[in-house]
């Protein structure tokens, strides 16, 4: 979907900058804004839906104190 976008937005960008329709730096901000419009929303994504579902487990500070290792003085 996003490559979709990002190919039409620059695409039509481009056809309006070689019939004269906007100038260069017009072109400049739109493929800008186009390039903008989806890098932006997929590091948005990236922060606040990582699948922690797919990470290693690692033991929380609850479960280590649970496991008590035994002192010097329990080993003797």
């Amino acid at each position: 979907m996003m490559s979709t976008g990002l190919t039409f937005g620059t695409i039509s960008a481009l056809f309006g900058l070689n019939h004269q329709i906007i100038t260069q730096t017009q072109y400049s901000y739109i493929v800008g804004t186009v390039i903008g419009s989806a890098v932006i929303p997929t590091m948005i994504a990236n922060t606040f839906f990582l699948p922690r579902h797919l990470l290693p487990h690692q033991p929380s500070r609850k479960s280590e104190q649970a496991i008590q290792r035994p002192t010097a003085a329990e080993e003797v």
